[in-house]
């Protein structure tokens, strides 16, 4: 028999669902197309409405939102936005649909828990909305922005000539985590109310004891420089060229530390407001990878250049049209920067004072295709003469570019003997030369083709890699500082003036021979290449000895008419007298064919200034 208990048990139970489902139908017939009860749009109760009551009240409430101006707190100042602006909009239909699902979802428990709750609670439902997280985010950043004071780390810094810790200092900025859940009340409330937007503290991520280690190693680079080099150009990476492409950053954390947060599906990038004492990491070292490509990158500038093959198109036994060979050069900018992070210190290793890298550059050579240039015998490179003119005036440019154009191109036949004035002819401003400063009668003066000595001197040096016999060469009166730009020596020149002065050398090959050249008007270089058929002849030459060194007389200053008065104008440097001799031996196989030295002897020159005494 089942126990009196037992049967008031169900029947209790039974009752209690039965009271349930009457409830339920109870609201299903009462609520037919109505609102169930407590049911709440923001502020508005919308109980026993129907559909398009209901689409009224959300209209209007959700109209009457849009035209109301968003206000921002920030202290005692106020920013008025609005909702357009911020980048918010409402769906109407959505919200009233999700209104008249609630209590209807088809979802039996869920059903009944909404109508039992009904008479006790409120049931508030949320507006539908989309945000452009663009617009959101520039109002973040922007409009706020003027109220942030950013909090600075301990940094390295050059200052009173040493290396030093930059202290750290606290910041204050706006807590944007707080002000978007703000912002979400609002919206979702439909509030006018104004938002007081939360500014926080920013604890700087770097503080002074951190920055010690690295100050150190700073310390330590400061006494380093890497001098990249290739043929005679140079570039010097140290002191602030150096520190420029170091970077600084918590130990573990090269990239940065920037932290995110998602609302809904998009995400907000903030900077992390607060770091424990505890986690504080050490400011590290490193290469700066952007600022290090930079300075590659300048230096491919400088040395990068296509390979041109040579054509020359004769008529009537002259050269007409002529395309200088140019051997192509590209540095390797990836192996580079791995030499030069190598090279540099930044682990606490004792480092050289001077560290020198051979740039790692591919050398292209040039072809000569033309039937004609081979039947000369025209096909290699026999020998190639540089020179360098930075800080030239434009009109000596000019008269150098020039000049270097009307030698190019210079055919010498097999025992003839190439002479310069002959080559370049006349210099003067009927055939395309400027004025610019020459020596003259112990004098600094203007003159038709000043710089024209930087071409016969950058032949001479082509000359003498070439081994090939020089006839005529005369040094220059006292030292010029062109000519000894890239590390040249003195007495590396040969000057002219025709038709007294001239520099020559013979061809003593059994093929002709082709002088070519060439100006970089970026790198400020003159190149003089000679090509030809090599003999296996092998030049051996000693650097320049220099002696009986000296020292300049007072500088010297005198009138010009040309110049407005009252105007003084430095022309000239002043240069040291010195002796300087160098000796050259060509082989031929085995047999020497050339033992010489060249002996100048250079004047002790004084600054020249020009002094003006024009109208």
């Amino acid at each position: 028999m089942v126990p009196l208990a037992t049967h008031f048990e169900f029947k209790k139970a039974l009752f209690f669902v039965l009271a349930i489902l009457a409830l339920y139908l109870f609201y299903n017939l009462l609520y037919v197309n109505k609102i169930f009860p407590n049911i709440y749009f923001a502020d508005l109760s919308l109980s026993g409405k129907n559909r398009e009551q209901v689409s009224q009240l959300v209209s209007w409430k959700i109209d009457s939102f849009e035209k109301s101006r968003i206000v921002l707190s920030v202290g005692e100042e106020k920013i008025v936005t609005d909702l357009k602006t911020l980048g918010i909009e409402f769906d109407k239909e959505a919200a009233v649909s999700s209104i008249f699902l609630t209590g209807r979802t088809g979802n039996l428990k869920n059903d009944l828990t909404q109508k039992l709750k009904a008479p006790l609670a409120k049931t508030i439902i949320l507006p539908i909305y989309q945000i452009d997280w663009q617009k959101l985010s520039a109002l973040f950043s922007s409009i706020l922005a003027k109220y942030e004071v950013p909090a600075a780390d301990a940094t390295i810094i050059f200052k009173d000539g040493r290396w030093q810790i930059q202290e750290e200092s606290p910041g204050k900025v706006v807590d944007k985590t707080r002000l978007a859940a703000l912002f979400y009340d609002r919206i979702e409330n439909l509030s006018e109310v104004p938002i007081e937007v939360p500014l926080v503290q920013e604890l700087p991520k770097m503080k002074t004891v951190q920055a010690e280690t690295a100050l150190w190693k700073v310390q330590m680079l400061s006494n380093q420089r890497i001098v990249l080099s290739f043929e005679r150009m140079t570039w010097e990476l140290s002191g602030k060229t150096l520190f420029s492409i170091l970077k600084f950053f918590p130990q573990g954390i090269p990239e940065g530390n920037v932290w995110q947060i998602n609302f809904g599906t998009e995400p907000i990038l903030f900077k992390r407001i607060t770091l424990e004492d505890s986690n504080d990491p050490l400011l590290d070292v490193g290469l700066y990878g952007t600022q290090l490509e930079d300075f590659v990158n300048r230096i491919a500038e400088g040395i990068d250049k296509p390979t041109i093959n040579a054509m020359l198109r004769f008529e009537s036994g002259k050269v007409i049209e002529f395309t200088p060979a140019q051997d192509g050069q590209k540095l390797d900018k990836r192996l580079t920067s791995e030499l030069i992070n190598d090279k540099i210190s930044i682990n606490g290793v004792a480092a050289d004072d001077v560290v020198g890298i051979d740039l790692p550059v591919k050398v292209t050579r040039a072809k000569i295709e033309s039937d004609r240039i081979n039947s000369l015998g025209i096909r290699e490179l026999l020998g190639r003469g540089v020179s360098y003119f930075a800080g030239s005036i434009q009109n000596r440019v000019h008269n150098l570019t020039l000049g270097a154009t009307r030698i190019s191109g210079t055919i010498v036949a097999p025992g003839e003997i190439f002479s310069f004035n002959n080559s370049i002819g006349e210099v003067s401003g009927a055939t395309g030369y400027k004025q610019a400063y020459v020596i003259s009668s112990g004098r600094t003066v203007l003159d038709d083709g000043g710089g024209i000595c930087q071409v016969s001197t950058t032949v001479f040096r082509a000359a003498l890699l070439s081994g090939l016999p020089v006839v005529a060469r005369t040094a220059h009166a006292y030292r010029v500082g062109y000519y000894e730009q890239g590390g040249f020596k003195a007495g590396l020149d040969a000057t002219v003036w025709a038709p007294a002065v001239d520099f020559q050398f013979k061809n003593d090959t059994n093929q002709h021979i082709l002088v070519q050249a060439t100006v970089d008007a970026v790198n400020a270089k003159l190149q003089v290449d000679i090509y030809g058929t090599s003999d296996e002849r092998r030049v051996e030459m000693t650097e320049p000895v220099i002696s009986n060194q000296i020292r300049p007389p007072p500088d010297k200053y005198q009138d010009d008419p040309a110049l407005s008065r009252g105007t003084v104008k430095q022309v000239d440097f002043a240069a040291w007298g010195a002796t300087s001799v160098f000796a050259r031996k060509v082989y031929i196989g085995n047999r020497l064919v050339i033992d010489e030295s060249f002996r100048s002897v250079f004047r002790p020159w004084q600054a020249v200034y020009l002094v003006g005494t024009g109208g």
